[in-house]
């Protein structure tokens, strides 16, 4: 990134400066324990990995075929439809999170398969809302479902009082069936309004923002670490305005799930279609072609960036906060 740092004063409330070591949260035994199992625990693993991998594309296909296929359920179908498009939860900054489809045992394939470990360099006051800015965003975000939308990461006891919503794109959150899976991870839309509202409730109600968005993607590649950051600036623009503070949050393994094609004349055909239809096409690919590669995830999450509430923050307040936070990632 070519941008600089801006020093800055922070506020006593999640200070830069302040030196506290950082307490890491492994696995549980009963998760490293999975992870190590070969034979049928290992096919298992694999096949519900790429499945939960692919809920965006297989929900809504079954929807589709459903409606198809069968044709006394058209109707109510197309209620069904219209019902998740007009759904006030994806905007109300309270969604609809439910507890034990986080905690439903399929999970635990999930996390073997992707085992997270968290580092968190300072506790978090319940009583605030934080803007979780996250990077990267890899080729299908998979860490808003494995590290904050499962129970089995252990997000919830290392952040104890706080609720996170993964923010996703408002087009997402419409899909048939799929809309049900991420209201229950706790999942808002990307839209101003669902976050203000959100960030407006404080007592621990906070987002998470994958930060890089769709050009970010066209970045990811094992071993690959690169971020577009330098321009994204409304995430600090909202933190502001709610007064939440913003923690700098980097999924170590994120990159290395899936490979992608890269040529230079295919790069500049992705760009033009990104440009115009606002989110990527990666062409990609993992095991046996749509497999993800079993990765370790590490989940960081670096100390509070403080802000000062400011309902119309000027260019120059944005950007240093900008400098600030980028600094501390």
């Amino acid at each position: 990134m070519a941008e600089e740092s801006v020093p800055a004063q922070s506020q006593a409330d999640g200070s830069e400066h302040e030196e506290t070591e950082a307490q890491v949260f492994e696995p549980s035994k009963e998760i490293l324990a999975l992870s190590q199992k070969g034979g049928l625990s290992m096919v298992l693993q694999t096949v519900v990995a790429t499945m939960f991998a692919w809920l965006i594309v297989i929900l809504p296909t079954v929807f589709i075929l459903l409606f198809v296929y069968i044709s006394w359920l058209r109707i109510p179908l197309a209620v069904y439809a219209g019902y998740c498009y007009l759904d006030p939860s994806i905007e109300d900054g309270v969604g609809r999170r439910t507890e034990w489809v986080r905690r439903l045992g399929v999970w635990k394939y999930v996390n073997a398969y992707f085992p997270v470990r968290l580092v968190v360099d300072q506790r978090l006051d319940p009583s605030l809302s934080y803007v979780f800015g996250v990077s990267p965003h890899g080729i299908l975000c998979f860490s808003g479902q494995v590290v904050i939308g499962s129970q089995q990461s252990g997000l919830d006891e290392s952040f104890e009082g706080i609720t996170i919503h993964p923010i996703v794109l408002h087009h997402a959150l419409k899909l048939p069936i799929f809309h049900e899976y991420g209201l229950a991870l706790g999942s808002l839309s990307s839209s101003r309004e669902s976050i203000r509202r959100c960030l407006a409730h404080g007592n621990g109600d906070s987002v998470a923002i994958v930060v890089g968005g769709a050009k970010e993607s066209l970045h990811t590649n094992r071993g690959n670490r690169k971020l577009v950051l330098q321009n994204r600036k409304g995430f600090v623009r909202e933190a502001i305005i709610a007064g939440a503070p913003l923690v700098p949050t980097f999924i170590f393994g994120e990159n290395d799930i899936y490979a992608q094609l890269e040529h230079p004349l295919l790069r500049k055909v992705q760009l033009w279609l990104q440009s115009r239809m606002m989110f990527a096409l990666p062409l990609f690919y993992g095991r046996f072609g749509i497999v993800p590669r079993r990765t370790p995830l590490t989940a960081v999450f670096g100390r509070p960036v403080a802000v000062e509430k400011n309902l119309t923050p000027s260019h120059d307040e944005i950007n240093q906060t900008h400098a600030r936070y980028l600094n501390e990632l």
